[in-house]
């Protein structure tokens, strides 16, 4: 077994959503933390590779999505730095 900084399928560079509709960064993938309330979470991203940013609703708190982003247009019902970006 490597060590974990040799492991393709882990994370190792995580960064906040704090910088909502900046420029893009490197692909990452999502994690969304803790909501402001009940009923989920929503965020608009630009996925990889595409033109057209999608909006994502209803997310649950603690939740990997199996998406790859390289922009975050907007967030509601959660503070942005509860976002991560993580690849």
């Amino acid at each position: 077994m490597g060590q974990y900084g040799n492991q393709p399928d882990f994370g190792t560079i995580v960064t906040t959503g704090d910088k909502v509709g900046s420029d893009p960064f490197p692909p990452s993938a999502i994690y969304v933390g803790k909501s402001l309330a009940a009923g989920g979470v929503t965020i608009e991203v630009l996925p990889a590779g595409q033109e057209d940013k999608v909006a994502i609703t209803g997310i649950q708190d603690g939740t990997f999505l199996p998406i790859v982003v390289t922009q975050l247009i907007n967030v509601s019902n959660i503070l942005a730095d509860n976002v991560l970006f993580y690849r």
